[in-house]
C-alpha cells in the first residue's frame, strides 16, 4: 500500500513527498522487513526513536517519529502511538468500519461478558469475531492470545480476517493498558460495557484514579455506554461517556435492575426489570458476579436492538468458559474449581461464593505473578486466608523474580496455621487434592485458561486440567 494512502487520516508535522509501497508495519525492529514502515514509540523501558537507524538498515522505507532524528525518509507526527493505530487500520482496510464493534472493559468479568455476548449474537443469526484474554475467535478458527487487547498491527489484522470470514459483529475485551497506549485509537465502538474496577495493574498505573482514567477513555469513543451503576467508579465512566448511557444494578435504581436473586451450587436466577417489563433470568454460573456479568451482556444486547427474550434464552444455554469457575468432575466427591482469579477482589469473590454454595472445607491454591504489581501480594494472602479454611501458597508465573521471595511477600504477617508454602505449583495442587475429603472444595486460582508457567523468560507447558486428572488417577490407585 502506498505511504500517502496510509497517512491519509494522520496529522503530520513535516512536509514529505515520498510515496513508496509499504508491505509491512511495526514498532519492533525485529519484525521490520524490506519495504517496511517503522513507527518510533517511546515506552517505559525503550524509546523506539533510538532504533530508527537500525530499522532503516533492516529494510524500512520510512520511519514515523515525533521529532527530527536527522535521518532520511522520516515523517514527523504529533503522537506516534495514535499514528500507529491509524496507519495499521488503513493498512488492513479499516475493517472496524464494516462491523458492529463492541468493547468490554473492567478489572473482572470482561471475558465472561464477552463470551455471553458472542453466544447471544450468534443465536440471533450474526456471525461474530471475538478478541480477548483467552483467545481470538474468528468463525470456527481460534488463535492464541498473547495480550488481552493486541497491538495495532495484530488487532487490525484480526479485524481484516473477521471481515474476510464474513463477521458482522466484533466483541473485544479492551484493557486499561491498551487504552492508555492508544491501541484502539480511531475505532468508534457501537457499544461499550463497563463491569467494575478494583486494584490491579498498579505496577503500570500510578494509582486507582489513573487506572480509572485509562478505562474511561473507552467511553469517549462509544455510541452507547453500558455501565455497572453499583461500582464506585461508575460516575467517572458516565462523566466521560459521549454517547447514550445505560446503567445496570442489583442494589439501586438503574435502567436494568435485578432483584429476587437466588444463588445455588448450580447457578443463579433473578428477576430482571427494564422499564415496565420484567423477565426471569437463569444462568448456570455461580456467584453474584454471574448476575452482574449476565446483566451486562443482556443490557448491551437490548440496547443494540436484539430481542431480550431470545437473549435470555441464550444466557440460559451458555456452556461456560475455560478457567472461569470451571468445575473438574471427579469420583472422589470433591468440588474442584479452576478459576482465573488473580486479583484480591476476584479471589475474594470466588472464595466467598464457593463457601456459600458448598458445604465442607475450602482449600485454596494460589500464587502471584512475578515482575508485576507487588502491592497486591499481601492483600491476596490476606483474602485467601480470611475466606479459606486452608491455603497452599505457591508459584504463578514468577517470570524473572525468585518465586520464594514472591511467596514471602504474600505470606508476610499472616497466621502461619492458615497456610503452607509450596513453591512447586504441581506439588501444591497435589497437596490440596490429597488433603481434601469428600464434600470439600479445592479452589485452584490464578491461571484459569492458561496452559503454561512463565519461568524466567520462557513459557513452560503447564496444563492444570491434565495435572489434576493424573493426580486423581494416582490417588485412586492407593
Amino acid at each position: 500500500m502506498k505511504l500517502q494512502a496510509l497517512l491519509q487520516d494522520v496529522e503530520t508535522k513535516s512536509v514529505y513527498t515520498l510515496n513508496p509501497d509499504i508491505t509491512n508495519i511495526s514498532d519492533d525492529t525485529g519484525k521490520i522487513r524490506r519495504s517496511g514502515l517503522f513507527v518510533c514509540i517511546k515506552g517505559n523501558k525503550f524509546d523506539g526513536h533510538d532504533f530508527a537507524q537500525k530499522a532503516l538498515e533492516k529494510g524500512a522505507e520510512v520511519v514515523i517519529c515525533e521529532r527530527d532524528l536527522g535521518i532520511k525518509n522520516s515523517v514527523i507526527v504529533e503522537d506516534s502511538r495514535k499514528a500507529y493505530a491509524k496507519i495499521c487500520a488503513a493498512f488492513y482496510g479499516n475493517c472496524h468500519k464494516t462491523m458492529r464493534m463492541i468493547g468490554v472493559t473492567g478489572t473482572n468479568g470482561k471475558t465472561t461478558t464477552s463470551y455471553l455476548l458472542k453466544k447471544i449474537f450468534e443465536d440471533a443469526g450474526y456471525k461474530t469475531g471475538l478478541i480477548g484474554t483467552v483467545n481470538v475467535v474468528i468463525g470456527k478458527e481460534k488463535y492464541p492470545a498473547d495480550l488481552t487487547t493486541p497491538d495495532p498491527t495484530d488487532l487490525h489484522r484480526y479485524l481484516m480476517l473477521m471481515n474476510i470470514a464474513g463477521c458482522n459483529v466484533c466483541i473485544m475485551e479492551v484493557s486499561s493498558q491498551a487504552l492508555d497506549q492508544d491501541r484502539v485509537y480511531g475505532i468508534n465502538f457501537d457499544c461499550s460495557i463497563y463491569t467494575n474496577l478494583s486494584p490491579e495493574h498498579l505496577d503500570y498505573h500510578k494509582n486507582m484514579e489513573d487506572y480509572a482514567k485509562a478505562k474511561s477513555k473507552l467511553f469517549e469513543a462509544s455510541k452507547i455506554s453500558v455501565i455497572n451503576a453499583d461500582d464506585k467508579y461508575a460516575l467517572k465512566m458516565l462523566e466521560n461517556a459521549v454517547g447514550k448511557t445505560v446503567t445496570y444494578s442489583v442494589s439501586d435504581t438503574a435502567d436494568f435492575h435485578a432483584d429476587n436473586i437466588k444463588m445455588t451450587a448450580d447457578g443463579v436466577c433473578y428477576r430482571l426489570s427494564h422499564k415496565s417489563d420484567e423477565y426471569h433470568v437463569s444462568f448456570d454460573s455461580i456467584g453474584i458476579f454471574s448476575v452482574y456479568n449476565s446483566m451486562a451482556a443482556l443490557s448491551a444486547a437490548q440496547v443494540m436492538e436484539l430481542n431480550l427474550d431470545r437473549a435470555i434464552r441464550s444466557v440460559s444455554r451458555f456452556d461456560g468458559i475455560l478457567g472461569r469457575m470451571e468445575k473438574v468432575e471427579n469420583s472422589f466427591g470433591l468440588n474442584i474449581i479452576i478459576d482465573y482469579a488473580h486479583t484480591p477482589d476476584s479471589l475474594m469473590n470466588a472464595a466467598k461464593t464457593l463457601k456459600s454454595v458448598y458445604e465442607g472445607k475450602l482449600i485454596t491454591v494460589f500464587g502471584c505473578g512475578g515482575d508485576r504489581d507487588k502491592e497486591k501480594r499481601p492483600l491476596m494472602g490476606e483474602v485467601a486466608c480470611k475466606y479459606s479454611d486452608f491455603v497452599f501458597v505457591t508459584s504463578d508465573n514468577p517470570r524473572t523474580e525468585n518465586p520464594e521471595e514472591i511467596i514471602n511477600d504474600i505470606t508476610r504477617g499472616l497466621d502461619k496455621t492458615k497456610y503452607f508454602k509450596i513453591t512447586d505449583r504441581k506439588l501444591a495442587i497435589k497437596s490440596a487434592l490429597y488433603s481434601a475429603k469428600a464434600g470439600d472444595t479445592v479452589l485452584i486460582a490464578g491461571k484459569g485458561h492458561e496452559k503454561y508457567q512463565i519461568l524466567g523468560t520462557q513459557k513452560i507447558y503447564f496444563n492444570e486440567r491434565e495435572i489434576i486428572r493424573k493426580l486423581l488417577e494416582d490417588k485412586a490407585r492407593f
